[in-house]
């Protein structure tokens, strides 16, 4: 993504207003496309599809529609890391051509994996075979847009992602509008997924004009599989993480059963997204300035090293890296801190506003401290990745996980009073330990850059085997 944010910072660059506005809005975009448009029609598909579905079906809908998510972010995590570092490598090499068919492939994988969880989980449900096949499109598409996603990370036009998200977003509106007269829930279904479709089929034809085709399959990056295990666990575990509260609390008090097979809980679900919603600033921040001066600095301490430069000026291009991270987070806890503590102190008044119950209230409280604490350790973990701190990442992401769902169990034991602080607690405990870790890793930046290079042994034979 830092690609696509270097080509931002040129509109920041300008002088005036808005310039500044410009590059912010469509950084918040290309970071947080797939959650902020694609809700926003959500929601407004949903609350307008009540009058032809019922209420009881309209729930069935958003459900159905957050299992989706939920079962492509678990079942993509590990192979969409994997598939990134992939390409990252052709990347580097200027290899483009490879992008095209890597992506035709992959997208083949993806969909034949995932159909086997479409299929299990929809074959025995009480509902009728056009609406499985609808909602089997859905969860497809869905995958299909995160994994076109990865690969214009690399794109040079960030107009046409905006683009696609817009407009897949207002076609899902327009389609459940036209359709849901006449087909119900089907009806309002088919067209919010008719409105992903042409998400997809967007990103997909960007692809084909930003990289081409020359062929049509490629197959070697599943060798990377086996070489980089631990981005295969990272993806995993950190998907599982981010859901494993929402699980528990789908099993726990405040569950509701919307329909077949499904249960959420509202009292707890809305106010974490809208708490989501409130860091989608941050996101921009670290797209538009964080990751591409970080990138920048990380470039140039190992090119100085691979220039062979003295020995000050390698530690002088560390030290700026060093900086570079310090400054930008100081600068990510005064800004998302000054936002998050402004919606908290104004919680009651934002609260009036969402129409959230009481119950709602404090869970939201302590959602916008316990997604400001999981910004700090996303953002951290993104550069664990640049150092190829794999297993170190691993390691955080499985804590994340296993804390996220003990401390949140604790909480439903504890009752309505603690819900909320098993999240908090789990992304504290994470950014906590990626902070010392990433401390410590750097300090000693320089022995874990030298000492792991391959050792070269010389091709020839010693006197004493002749």
């Amino acid at each position: 993504m830092a690609g696509i944010g270097f080509r931002l910072q040129k509109l920041v660059s300008g002088e005036s207003y808005t310039d500044l506005i410009k590059a912010y809005a469509f950084s918040s975009v290309i970071a947080a496309g797939p959650m902020l448009m694609v809700m926003i029609s959500l929601s407004i598909v949903h609350n307008m599809g009540k009058a032809w579905m019922g209420p009881e079906d309209a729930n069935y809908f958003i459900g159905i529609s957050v299992y989706c998510f939920a079962g492509a972010m678990l079942g993509m995590g590990g192979i969409l890391n994997v598939i990134t570092r992939y390409l990252a490598d052709h990347y580097f090499r200027k290899n483009f051509d490879v992008f095209t068919p890597t992506f035709l492939s992959s997208l083949e994988i993806v969909f034949l994996l995932q159909l086997i969880p479409a299929v299990v989980f929809l074959w025995p449900a009480p509902i009728l075979f056009h609406e499985k096949w609808i909602i089997a499109m859905l969860y497809l598409l869905i995958n299909g847009i995160w994994l076109a996603m990865i690969f214009l990370s690399a794109a040079k036009s960030y107009l046409w992602i905006v683009a696609s998200y817009l407009v897949g977003g207002v076609i899902s509106i327009l389609g459940g509008w036209l359709l849901g007269p006449f087909g119900g829930f089907a009806g309002v279904l088919a067209g919010f997924t008719l409105g992903q479709a042409v998400t997809f089929f967007i990103l997909v034809y960007r692809i084909f004009r930003e990289f081409g085709y020359k062929r049509s399959a490629r197959f070697d990056f599943l060798r990377y599989v086996r070489r980089h295990p631990y981005l295969m666990l990272v993806g995993t575990f950190l998907n599982l993480g981010i859901w494993a509260d929402k699980f528990i609390m789908w099993g726990g008090p405040l569950r509701e059963h919307i329909g077949p097979y499904l249960y959420v809980a509202p009292d707890y679900d809305t106010p974490i997204f809208l708490a989501f919603v409130c860091v989608i600033p941050s996101m921009a921040f670290f797209l538009i300035q964080m990751e591409t001066s970080f990138a920048k600095a990380y470039t140039n301490y190992f090119r100085s090293i691979q220039r062979r430069d003295d020995w000050h000026h390698i530690l002088k291009n560390k030290e700026e890296l060093m900086n570079v991270i310090t400054k930008n987070f100081q600068k990510f806890i005064l800004f998302q801190g000054l936002l998050s503590g402004l919606a908290i102190l104004l919680v009651y008044e934002i609260s009036e506003i969402l129409s959230l119950n009481p119950y709602q209230v404090g869970i939201f409280r302590v959602g916008l401290l316990a997604t400001f604490l999981q910004m700090g350790f996303l953002m951290f973990l993104n550069i664990f990745f640049y150092f190829d701190f794999q297993k170190e990442a691993f390691w955080i992401a499985f804590i994340f996980c296993v804390t996220n769902g003990i401390f949140t169990w604790l909480t439903v034991l504890t009752g309505h009073e603690a819900y909320g602080f098993g999240f908090a607690g789990s992304c504290f405990v994470a950014l906590l330990l990626t902070f010392l870790i990433l401390d410590t890793k750097l300090k000693k930046l320089d022995y874990y850059t030298f000492m792991q290079q391959p050792i070269l042994v010389p091709k020839f034979n010693l006197e004493s085997d002749w």
